[in-house]
């Protein structure tokens, strides 16, 4: 069963077989791991054992720790940290065959890094899911990221003012550890007091990160100001200019491919099968053709044409023309 970090609560009362939890957000995983840890010692799995995915590894060790319970307990927690998803034919058959030999007295979490599509459609992955939970660790956005931060300050006992706590939010968009890091540090320094715009400015340092898959969705979904956000943050992080030209590049010919097929009265889906794009991400370029007319997209090819200009024979990163590029790629053209 698939469940995310804010549902796992709901799901204590009755321990199951196997945990996976996987993601890249560092302090949910922490925390969710924390939870297991606590849970399973308070229902008797005292004895722990912790496995780690290096080169020295050996799957035997996992078989190993499942078939030998201590004269001191009763009731084991396997741990097993996976550094990559790529387990190979002996980890694949090792799991499979630990679930199946698994004792009621052991409860194995497997934890490592966000899960690839092709990684859960592997036979090892959709048994160890169909044994327990598999927890998804996302990296909250939006509304998403402000109801955690709320929920975390509630815990510290700090009040926001609400456009504060928006302001707090977009400093810290992307970095969920930071931005936890800093309400720790403002519960320490001005405790119970209403925190304004004021503090924030005196107090608190911007810290958001954010990627180019973000951006990408952001101008997209037609966010100008946020994605005039996302780039400046990037330009502070010394974003490497080709990569952003890649960036804006990909998706721009894909919008003209996809474009130019619509014109035509032909169908897309074989666009975005040979582009490999997900269904969830579908919607955003459909969201992007509804706002953008073919001219607008040849001006935007043109001016891409001239960023590629100053990057490959000035050596200049011409911010201002990305800039110029995600204004047009986010207003709607076809008022």
């Amino acid at each position: 069963m698939r469940i995310y970090t804010n549902q796992l609560a709901q799901h204590l009362s009755k321990l199951v077989p196997v945990y996976v939890v996987l993601g890249d957000e560092p302090l949910q995983k922490a925390q969710t791991l924390d939870t297991l840890r606590a849970t399973c010692l308070k229902q008797g799995f005292d004895e722990r054992i912790c496995l780690s995915q290096e080169q020295s590894f050996n799957w035997q060790q996992l078989e190993t720790a499942g078939q030998n319970l201590s004269l001191f307990s009763q009731k084991q927690l396997i741990e097993l940290e996976l550094s990559n998803l790529k387990i190979g034919q002996e980890g694949s058959k090792t799991l499979v065959s630990f679930l199946a030999q698994q004792s009621p007295d052991t409860i194995l979490i497997i934890h490592g890094p966000k899960a690839p599509a092709e990684t859960q459609k592997a036979k090892w992955f959709k048994q160890l899911e169909q044994a327990g939970l598999y927890i998804v660790v996302n990296q909250p956005e939006g509304r998403h990221f402000q109801q955690t931060i709320e929920r975390q300050a509630k815990v510290r006992g700090l009040n926001f003012e609400s456009e504060a706590l928006t302001k707090f939010c977009l400093m810290f968009e992307g970095n969920l550890l930071a931005a936890d890091q800093e309400l720790e540090k403002l519960s320490l320094q001005i405790g119970h007091y209403v925190i304004d715009s004021k503090v924030l400015k005196q107090r608190v340092t911007n810290q958001a990160q954010y990627n180019l898959f973000e951006l990408q969705d952001c101008f997209l979904a037609g966010h100008t100001e946020k994605a005039l956000t996302i780039l400046a943050r990037l330009r502070e992080q010394e974003m490497e200019p080709q990569l952003l030209f890649w960036a804006f590049s990909r998706e721009l010919n894909l919008l003209l491919s996809l474009n130019e097929s619509k014109l035509r009265g032909q169908p897309t889906h074989k666009i975005y099968q040979q582009a490999r794009v997900w269904q969830s991400r579908q919607q955003l370029f459909e969201q992007a053709l509804q706002r953008l007319d073919l001219a607008t997209l040849l001006q935007c090819q043109s001016l891409l044409a001239s960023v590629e200009q100053q990057i490959k024979h000035e050596f200049n990163t011409p911010w201002h023309l990305f800039s110029e590029l995600l204004i047009k790629l986010t207003v709607n053209h076809k008022d």
